[in-house]
């Protein structure tokens, strides 16, 4: 039996596989137009892999046209349209992720989170031999972003005395830390 625009549906409900190289020897480059249009030019190959899936996307769901609302072709199109919608999503969700891969796993990233680690370590290594209030205060505000009224409040200290031991933990850091760069101390 040959399959032409009259059968071609039929066929495809008795799941006839030429039905649906007719389909495609009369709308593939149709629907491969309308798909690049949407992915652009330079996704050639995406293309190719999304009008694939547009055909057996309709091989499988041919029973969901309907002769009443719209033409065999429009209805081919609006699939295509959002089909190719979908893979252009896909693509700038996988473009996306390469490029956060590429800045986060760079050279200069690993030496700055070793050099980060090193420096952390260091930090809560000078809090340790300090005072035990002021390592305590120092964490609250500067790690945990707790407010000073409510620091002062938990460790029955004044506003000024919070204020006070801060400023001398800071200036221990910034001794210990920036020696080599003599860097000037907070006043």
């Amino acid at each position: 039996m040959k399959i032409n625009d009259d059968n071609f549906l039929l066929e495809m409900k008795n799941k006839n596989t030429r039905a649906l190289e007719f389909i495609i020897d009369c709308y593939s480059n149709l629907v491969f137009k309308a798909v690049l249009n949407v992915l652009g030019s330079e996704n050639r190959e995406s293309a190719k892999e999304c009008v694939n899936d547009i055909f057996l996307l309709v091989w499988n769901k041919h029973h969901l046209y309907n002769p009443e609302k719209s033409s065999f072709k429009n209805w081919l199109l609006a699939i295509s349209k959002y089909k190719a919608i979908d893979y252009k999503r896909k693509l700038s969700r996988h473009t996306t992720l390469e490029l956060e891969e590429n800045l986060l796993f760079t050279d200069k990233d690993l030496e700055g989170s070793y050099i980060l680690k090193e420096k952390k370590e260091e930090l809560l290594t000078l809090l340790d031999n300090g005072n035990k209030i002021d390592k305590e205060i120092f964490i609250r505000k500067y790690l945990l972003d707790e407010d000073t009224d409510i620091i002062a409040q938990k460790l029955k200290l004044s506003k000024g005395a919070v204020y006070n031991r801060l400023w001398r933990t800071k200036n221990l850091i910034i001794k210990n830390f920036n020696s080599v760069n003599n860097l000037e101390v907070v006043k």
